[in-house]
Formats: C-alpha cells, structure tokens, sequence
C-alpha cells in the first residue's frame, strides 16, 4: 500500500491535469497563472518518476501518451477525491472554494494521514525519518489554512477531531489512486510491483483464495499479492480508508454501508470436523447429545461462527468451551492429535478433507448457506491488475456450491 515518503507535489499534479484538458502547455501556464518553463519542469519531474512519456508534443499541440491517459484518469480521481475532501473540511462560505492544492501542501497531506494513523505514528515516523512532533507540527499548520479545528487536545494527548478523522480518510482515499496510477505504468514497463491488497475474513475460504493468488501470479509475476486477516468490522474500517482493496469472505453488507458493493461468488455452508478416525465417525447416526460429550475448539462469544455451534446444543446441556481461538491453524492442530470437534466451513476445511487428513459430518440443525465474495467500495476503478486478480477468483470458485448436508437431530 502507500508509501508515506513518495507523495507527488501537488503543484506539478495539477500542471499535468490541466494539460491533459486544455490540450498545451501554453493553455495551462495561463489558466494556472505560471510561466511555461515551471509547466514544463513538472511534466519533465513526473515523467522521470515514472520512467515513461505522459504526453506527446507535436507542432499543433501536446497529447497524451496511451499510458499518459491512464495516468491522467487517475490524476482526475485524484483531484476530484481532493478538491472535495478540502471543500467539505472548510467552514460554510459563500464565496468560492480555492482549489485543494492553493490549500495544502503534500507534507501536509503526508503529516496529516500520519497522524491520524491511531497507534502507528511513532513507527510510521521512524521509517520515513521524522519525529512524530514534526509531523504533529505540519498537520496542525493545516488547521489555519482550512480554518477549522482538526485535532483536540485530551488527556490521552492529540487526536483528531471528526473533521480531521474525516479529511485524512479522504486523503488516503485519493492518495491511493496516485499509487495506483504509478503502479499502472511501472508495472507495464516491468520495471516494479503493483501490490494488491485483499483483507480475508475468517473462515473465508483460504482454500479458494489460495489458488486463486497463485493462479494471478502466475500471470502477473511482477505484481504482488498481499493478504491480510482480520474480523469483519476491523477489515470494513481498512476498506473504507483504502487500507485495503478488498474483502473476501462472507457478504455481510450493514445497511448503513451504502458506499459498498458485493459481488457473490459461491455459496458455502458449515460442517462439523473432526480427525479421521474419530469415535464419532463409526456411529451410524449421530444426535447433539453425542457432540456434547467431547470437547470443543470454538471462536470467542459473539462471532456468527460460536453463534452456529451455540445453535447445535438448544434445548440441551452444551458442552464446556474450554478452547477458544479464531485461529484454523491451531484449531487444526487440536483435531489432528485429540479427539475434538469444532465447526468450519466447508471450503476452509476442503483441502484437509480432499487429502483425508480432517473427516467432517454433516452439521445437524444448520441448514444455513453462506453467501461468500468480494467487497469493494462503489466509487472503487481496479487496475488491470486489480481486474484480474477479481477473474481469478471467479474461475477458482465458478461452479463451487457447497451446500449443507442434513443429520439426524
């Protein structure tokens, strides 16, 4: 994702953009009131950032290049994110709004996301060099420009108010689609990565997104693939501050969300799992009150997982939970070595059972399907990268239905 000391001067940005309109470099160094030379020096710096021509001069005017009118789709987004996030963060006025980059700067823009990066800023500064103080100080020298508050002093020390929680959300928001625009072009020239970052919920189906990362690399070897787990609303947060590309797992949607969208891709089901071999396996029919009599591997109270296995056990005595962990890696490693059980889904269980390492049972009294796919935000434009990866998870689970099967209750 973003990395904090690469941040383009806004300035040169919003040359480039106005060329890519007006159709001249002339045209800009008018409409933005500078002289030709700086118009000419900004193109020169972002095209040697970006190793390759953004626009073609001719006698009649300057063009872009087939690259240069991706970069400069993304410049547009960019400034579109930009220009409304810095209006927004201003009080009420009646007059006109100045354009985003009279108003802030990209060390401001760069401090302002730092700081508000809750529990991280200590680590941030340290690798890009700076104190946190300093980039305390440039943050705060925004709060004038835009005349409104956007940090409050507490007893826990500074932290943003809504308003400076909003903007740097924003600000990130638009600063990805500068990363995605380098990474666009370099990644054409193959000359560096483009990271795609995918948040996993638990019990996504790690099975699925396993062949599908490795069927994508395999097309896009210079492309990397970074992959993160993390509870539902933990991820949500990331997504919405474009820590994250997507989500995969279960489609879940608040109804408050309505700057996201949902794609289905498969719909899963739950099983109960168990080692091969275990006593259960050789009953002819298994009750809840068999379950009961082993020990558990369950999920902390609350997830929609424990509330799954809760559901087994109505109306009887449950067993004792004296196992809790999200984690299917040690969850796995219970099963393997004792005669325990815990609830899956059956596609994150799938290659354990395909090689007969994990047995599973049909899950009595749970006949819930579960819709699973990708979330993105709605204003969300992939790369071709982005949209490739996406084709990879569909082939991987076209065709994938795996519905529950019914046990005696």
């Amino acid at each position: 994702m973003f990395h904090f000391e690469e941040i383009p001067n806004l300035r040169h940005l919003r040359m480039v953009q106005v060329i890519g309109r007006t159709g001249g470099v002339s045209c800009a160094s008018r409409e933005l009131s500078t002289s030709q030379p700086a118009v000419t020096q900004a193109v020169a710096n972002l095209e040697t950032d970006i190793g390759t021509p953004i626009f073609e001069r001719r006698a009649v005017g300057t063009y872009p290049t087939p690259l240069g009118k991706q970069y400069l789709l993304r410049i547009d987004r960019f400034f579109e994110i930009l220009d409304k996030a810095i209006a927004q963060a201003m009080p009420p006025s009646e007059g006109t709004i100045p354009r985003a980059d009279w108003l802030i700067t990209n060390t401001q823009m760069r401090a302002m996301i730092i700081t508000c990066e809750k529990d991280r800023v200590n680590q941030i500064a340290d690798s890009i060099g700076l104190s946190p103080a300093s980039l305390f100080r440039s943050a705060r020298t925004l709060e004038r420009s835009l005349g409104r508050p956007l940090f409050d002093r507490t007893a826990q020390g500074v932290i943003p108010t809504p308003t400076g929680q909003t903007l740097a959300r924003e600000l990130r928001r638009a600063l990805r689609e500068i990363e995605m625009a380098r990474g666009e072009i370099l990644l054409a020239s193959g000359r560096e990565s483009l990271e795609i970052t995918v948040g996993a919920l638990p019990m996504a189906g790690s099975h699925d997104l396993a062949l599908a990362t490795y069927a994508f690399t395999q097309a896009y070897p210079q492309a990397k693939v970074r992959l993160i787990s993390g509870e539902y609303h933990k991820l949500l947060g990331d997504l919405s501050n474009s820590r994250i590309d997507m989500i995969f797992g279960v489609l879940r949607k608040p109804d408050w969300a309505e700057d996201l969208n949902e794609e289905l891709l498969f719909r899963d089901s739950y099983c109960l799992v168990m080692r091969t071999g275990h006593p259960l396996t050789r009953l002819p029919q298994i009750t809840p009150e068999d379950l009961a009599r082993y020990q558990w591997i369950a999920p902390q109270s609350g997830t929609p997982r424990r509330k799954r296995i809760e559901e087994i056990f109505e109306g009887i005595t449950p067993p004792s939970f004296h196992v809790e962990t999200p984690s299917l890696a040690l969850s796995r490693a219970f099963l393997l070595n004792l005669d325990m059980i815990t609830l899956m889904t059956r596609s994150e269980v799938q290659a354990d059972l395909d090689m007969g390492i994990l047995t599973n049972l049909p899950c009595p009294r749970l006949d819930a399907v579960l819709p699973k796919g990708v979330t993105t935000r709605s204003d969300w434009l992939p790369t071709e990268a982005h949209a490739a990866f996406l084709d990879c998870l569909r082939d991987v689970t076209a065709g994938v239905n795996r519905r529950p099967e019914r046990l005696a209750s």
